[in-house]
């Protein structure tokens, strides 16, 4: 039976101006032949039965048909569009939906807008899992209409949106997400065990005391793996909309008779290094995309654990533009805001995280960083505000990727000069100025042995200038949004808020 592989269907969107890939499976020997945009080719199917097709790159529109057929057997794939597409990966930030968004009333104002389409690749991570429970409302596109759009990320639309704007073509996202998930789940098994031994170790010292074939046979009945139904998880429809206070988390637990946040007796599936990256992202690539964006970091804040991120996401970055043959794909990570308790969970060392993070964009090629410091919620790890995000990855795509003469990149501490009583730091990307949002400069402090010292701030240029009461002797440290908590109110003129930083003068 003639088939593509899932990704490729009726409202998809196609990547512009490179060669377009297509596969699925048919019967062995017969020629198969595709045609769009007069653009043909033909192939015959090889004995595994498994085909793929390339044709040469297509141009933007609005609406094609895609047009498969052997001697017996045809497939026609109806309103497909070409333009942009993005793959969103990271764990619950990235998948954060639109049903749950700060501003989604207000979007829904503007639906139905068919130049935006998502595709939520399903959220599997063994074989088998999407026949051990209903999958039927995942692995579909969608375009942005009132009924569609709270299946949207949240970041993604938001992203897509301002590039549909800017550039005036359809653009698609295709999540590939997974709330509460560590890098390793994401990266090659190979590469986990070179840039994150420990988290390997863990699983292999799992697996050696574990009988994993009745591991898998409980995994086929357990129904926290039917992950089919976005919406079907009681306590995600509970928190997500909004942060409820201490008291109604307590009641919520209290009505269903559970303990509040239980931890599993066992490595969930989803944790396994490598599950999600054979199990999810393998399955669309490498169908032509633009780039990727990425938000995720909160679940690598393991105690002795969270150094290996700038490796981690290195190593993870290389196997996600090595599944689809190209070293140069962008990469825009969203660095990790601030927040102080989530019902019961802190942050361990999520500054670590934040300051790895930063590392990446400084050394890997083509990656990039987003800052949204400015953009954190005190008491909640999901700040229900995903306009900003979006706003400021499109920004950065725009500058880096689609060649725009914009600011789009974070404020920067380059240099820091002390002198008398003066403590003067200049920063890159801050042309025609930077500005404060206030009287004094927030989340930033000047510490002498762990001796607070009082400042005030003012900016001058591409500067931000620190007096102090007095000159002291000895060094000083400048540590800027190195808390938990915090809330940035340094920007540049584009409105991006300033890097964490931490300096010695």
């Amino acid at each position: 039976m003639l088939q593509t592989a899932p990704i490729f269907q009726n409202e998809m969107v196609i990547q512009r101006e490179k060669p377009f890939l297509i596969w699925g499976f048919g019967t062995p020997g017969k020629t198969l032949h595709i045609s769009v945009q007069n653009k043909t080719a033909e192939t015959v199917i090889p004995a595994s039965g498994h085909w793929k097709l390339t044709l040469p790159a297509l141009k933007a529109s609005k609406d094609e048909q895609i047009i498969l057929h052997t001697e017996q057997e045809s497939i026609t794939l109806e309103h497909v569009a070409v333009g942009e597409v993005w793959v969103a990966g990271g764990q619950s930030n990235m998948e954060f939906h639109m049903r749950y968004e700060k501003h989604k009333k207000e979007e829904l104002l503007s639906c139905p807008r068919p130049n935006l389409r998502f595709y939520d690749v399903p959220e599997i991570c063994y074989d088998g899992q999407d026949q051990d429970f209903d999958y039927s409302r995942m692995g579909i596109w969608r375009d942005a209409t009132a009924e569609n759009l709270e299946y949207f990320s949240a970041v993604g639309y938001y992203f897509q949106k301002e590039l549909a704007d800017t550039l005036d073509v359809p653009i698609g996202i295709i999540g590939c997400n997974w709330g509460g998930t560590p890098s390793c789940s994401w990266m090659n098994p190979s590469s986990v065990s070179r840039a994150g031994k420990p988290w390997m170790q863990e699983y292999e010292d799992f697996a050696s005391h574990t009988d994993m074939d009745e591991y898998w046979r409980e995994q086929r009945d357990n129904p926290m793996n039917g992950r089919g139904d976005p919406f079907a998880d009681e306590f995600g429809e509970f928190v997500s909309p909004r942060t409820p206070d201490d008291e109604e988390i307590a009641a919520f637990f209290a009505a269903r008779g559970i303990e509040p946040f239980g931890m599993p007796q066992q490595m969930q599936p989803q944790l396994i290094p490598g599950s999600l990256y054979e199990h999810m992202l393998k399955t669309v690539a490498p169908c032509s995309i633009r780039g990727f964006l990425w938000y995720q970091g909160e679940s690598d804040d393991v105690p002795g654990r969270q150094a290996l991120y700038k490796d981690m996401m290195t190593a993870l970055i290389a196997d996600w533009r090595a599944l689809w043959n190209d070293n140069t794909l962008p990469f825009l990570l969203v660095q990790l805001p601030g927040f102080q308790t989530w019902f019961g969970i802190e942050p361990r060392d999520i500054t670590t995280i934040r300051a790895c993070q930063k590392a990446v964009a400084d050394t890997v090629p083509d990656a990039y960083l987003c800052s949204i410091s400015d953009a954190g919620e005190q008491m909640d790890i999901h700040p229900k505000d995903k306009k900003t995000v979006g706003h400021r990855l499109a920004l950065l795509a725009r500058g880096h990727v689609y060649g725009e003469q914009i600011l789009c990149d974070a404020p920067v501490a380059a240099d820091v000069v002390r002198k008398n009583n003066l403590l003067t730091i200049t920063f890159d990307n801050a042309e025609g100025g930077l500005k404060l949002d206030g009287d004094t400069c927030s989340a930033l402090h000047v510490t002498q042995i762990n001796e607070e010292i009082p400042f005030t701030a003012g900016v001058k240029g591409d500067q931000l200038v620190l007096q102090l009461p007095e000159t002291t002797e000895g060094p000083l440290k400048v540590s800027f949004a190195q808390n938990d908590w915090y809330l940035v109110n340094l920007y540049n003129q584009a409105d991006i808020p300033a890097i964490p930083f931490q300096v010695y003068c």
